[in-house]
């Protein structure tokens, strides 16, 4: 610097706007590139609009009137669910579908604190009448019907003086508006959410904590859900039209059945009178409509062909409804086989009832979580009715026999026992999940006789070690031995049980190797016998010890 020179500082604010301005640079976009894309323009808005959800309308808050700026109102969309006699027997399926499910509340595989099973008792028994008007399976119909129709599923907790839940009352969602911060989400408790509009105006205010609000199908870009109703509202509005055509055709129909001439010599006069005797003459007497009838020469009878009232596109129509649901078509189109009938009802299951099993059950969590503040528990689907018993009852054996699963919660999967909070209850077992017929089995894991069979069976081959299995899970294999006269002899003798995969001990009675090598003695001495001559037999029969091989 020269001397005498006055030293002046650059100000920060520029270096701040070099850097803002390098920001909005492209490299290698430059004016001298050959039609090149050019530099972007620097960003108008402020700072802090960065991030904002969707291009929200201004004002949005202000418009209080539910779905306004929609095509379809929530009146609209409930208007179109009622009329089509067909949609609403699907959307009533579905409701059906759900309610019949066997539910419970248990505690969560990982991350369960002290006590859990009387917490999810606790729950459970609330969730039984969750607005202590209505049992679990009116309400959870309440909240379908809207998140089906509307997608606008809410729910209003109440709590008491003492801060405990009260109640779960179900809310119209018809008259929810919900509202958005400046990013165009949801605000943040203590600031509204919601919005309830009554008789056109705006009537109270909830916070995300004090309202669940449920929409299944939600989109970036819009306030509301987008529910399987509104989605096929075009061909709902088709299928009505279709409708209207065919009881137009029964109520003012104009095209007569058929049409007689007459004699070209008669007068228009005479035709009328003709057509009235003869109206009169067959109107009302069925009788006479079978005789024979005497007409004018040059007589001709034209029959018209009739609309058909059915064909192929009401049952595209049908197709797409219940596809929309995801409930099969087999009622509503021409008869299929049993394959396919079988396939469609497979596929529904998967494609319609899973979901909306998933659904309500992500809505019972998030109850249980923000208004029991209960985050260890779960809501919980028992079994699963629409799986074959029978691919059911193979796959958990096959799960339980690999370890997978333990006995105890097969059976809770399986609804057999009330002890672990099970709603669906076997009446013969008893409050301990354990067999209450005289000739059962006990619970799994313990192996004390529980009958006079066992007891027997203690007395002829011993008393056991009580590590082991009951009777049923004893095995008998054939041991050969030299009889006085040089005969062979086959004697019963109890193996010694040895431990299998998981720690369980497992025993079996091997009847094929049995019948193989001793020409049916296992299918003649153990197949269709019961315990009592089983036992008898074991008791005429001289256990010996299996003889050493040289």
């Amino acid at each position: 610097m020269p001397s005498g020179g006055v030293e002046t500082p650059i100000p920060a604010s520029l270096f701040a706007r070099l850097t803002a301005a390098t920001r909005f640079v492209i490299s290698g976009a430059g004016p001298e590139s050959w039609f090149g894309p050019q530099q972007p323009l620097a960003p108008q808005a402020p700072a802090e609009v960065k991030g904002r959800q969707w291009d929200y309308p201004f004002g949005v808050n202000i418009n209080y009137t539910p779905r306004s700026d929609a095509l379809l109102s929530f009146g609209d969309l409930r208007a179109l669910a009622d009329s089509l006699p067909l949609l609403r027997a699907v959307i009533e399926t579905r409701k059906d579908q759900i309610a019949a499910m066997n539910w419970t509340v248990r505690e969560r595989l990982t991350g369960a604190g002290p006590g859990a099973a009387a917490r999810a008792n606790s729950v459970r028994a609330f969730l039984a009448c969750p607005d202590r008007r209505h049992d679990f399976a009116t309400w959870v119909r309440m909240i379908v019907e809207d998140m089906l129709v509307i997608d606008a599923a809410s729910i209003y907790p109440r709590y008491s003086r003492s801060g405990a839940l009260y109640s779960l009352d179900v809310v119209d969602g018809a008259t929810i508006k919900p509202l958005i911060g400046e990013d165009g989400r949801s605000p943040e408790p203590p600031d509204p959410a919601y919005q309830q509009v009554l008789h056109g105006i705006p009537a109270a205010d909830f916070g995300a904590d004090e309202l669940l609000y449920l929409p299944r199908n939600v989109r970036s870009h819009r306030l509301y859900g987008f529910s399987p109703v509104e989605q096929i509202a075009l061909t709902i509005n088709l299928a009505l039209r279709r409708e209207q055509a065919s009881l137009d055709y029964y109520n003012t129909g104009s095209v007569p059945d058929s049409f007689a001439t007459l004699p070209k010599e008669w007068t228009v006069d005479q035709i009328r009178q003709f057509q009235d005797y003869f109206d009169a003459l067959m109107s009302g007497n069925l009788a006479r409509r079978r005789m024979v009838k005497f007409m004018p020469a040059d007589f001709k009878l034209t029959e018209t062909r009739q609309p058909p009232l059915k064909d192929q596109y009401d049952e595209w129509l049908a197709r797409v409804i219940c596809y929309a649901f995801s409930v099969p078509a087999s009622a509503f189109i021409t008869q299929v086989n049993r394959a396919t009938s079988q396939t469609m009802r497979t596929q529904a299951t998967q494609e319609g009832l899973v979901p909306l099993k998933a659904w309500v059950k992500m809505a019972m969590d998030r109850v249980i979580v923000s208004c029991f503040g209960e985050p260890d528990l779960e809501f919980y689907w028992v079994g699963d009715d629409d799986v074959d018993p029978l691919e059911q009852a193979q796959t958990i054996s096959i799960l339980v026999g690999a370890g997978v699963k333990t006995v105890a919660e097969a059976r809770a999967e399986l609804g057999l026992g009330q002890a672990a909070g099970i709603v669906k209850y076997n009446s013969n077992h008893d409050e301990q999940g354990r067999f209450t017929t005289a000739q059962g089995a006990v619970e799994p894991g313990t192996h004390a006789p529980t009958n006079s069979n066992e007891k027997m069976l203690d007395e002829v081959i011993g008393p056991r070690s009580r590590d082991h299995s009951p009777i049923s899970d004893i095995s008998f294999h054939p041991d050969v031995s030299d009889s006085s006269d040089g005969s062979a002899q086959t004697q019963l003798v109890a193996d010694n049980p040895a431990p299998s995969r998981g720690g369980k001990d497992k025993y079996s009675v091997q009847l094929q190797e049995e019948e193989r090598y001793w020409g049916g003695h296992g299918v003649r001495d153990h197949v269709a016998i019961s315990g009592d001559q089983l036992v008898s037999n074991l008791s005429d029969t001289a256990v010996q010890t299996p003889r050493e091989e040289h």
